[in-house]
């Protein structure tokens, strides 16, 4: 497990390091905030259950960091179109999934959405899930790319942190809003 947490944390640092050169930005911006962020890993067993279709394995929701990177055993991970649609993930054996997070919004200032996403169960078998969630340090800020703004593309986002998002979930009902959506700055 140590090894394979390594590897995904270089994974990590090599597909932000796209993304930014996808947006424009340096290759190596936010390298040293990255690199003094957070790795989480949570491993996930979804029982088989008789009657699927009254549970979820994890309700809707998006990640609050950058990037997560999601290896399973079978089938089971849905996200929502544009169209707000459940869509199956198709399973791969072995491949890994890839979702940008909550701070990945924000720092594009929209240019890039985070993935709302559940987990299902499945009536016969029992899936397992291995999740790394990589995030900036707990009081690091963060908030648009000044890169990503100008009078085209106002801020869209405000600044926050991993402590104020905690703050949230644990003083609200998380099924009935996002704290993305808090942070959305109103167009004039």
């Amino acid at each position: 497990m140590g090894k394979y947490v390594k590897a995904v944390q270089v994974l990590q640092n090599q597909l932000l390091e796209i993304i930014f050169e996808s947006l424009g930005l340096n290759r190596s911006y936010l390298h040293e905030e990255i690199n003094g962020g957070s790795q989480t890993l949570a491993v996930n067993c979804y029982p088989a259950c008789p009657q699927p279709g009254l549970t979820l394995g994890i309700h809707p929701h998006s990640d609050y960091g950058s990037i997560t990177v999601l290896l399973q055993t079978r089938s089971g991970l849905e996200i929502k179109d544009k169209n707000n649609n459940w869509v199956p993930v198709p399973f791969v054996e072995g491949a890994l999934v890839v979702q940008l997070g909550d701070q990945m919004e924000v720092m594009s200032n929209g240019q890039y959405k985070s993935v709302i996403h559940r987990a299902t169960v499945n009536g016969d078998d029992k899936r397992f899930s291995i999740v790394s969630l990589h995030s900036f340090a707990m009081d690091r800020k963060m908030g648009p790319a000044l890169e990503l703004v100008n009078d085209q593309h106002p801020k869209s986002y405000k600044e926050f942190c991993f402590r104020e998002f905690l703050d949230f979930i644990s003083g609200n009902d998380i099924t009935k809003g996002r704290f993305l959506d808090t942070l959305k700055m109103k167009k004039l």
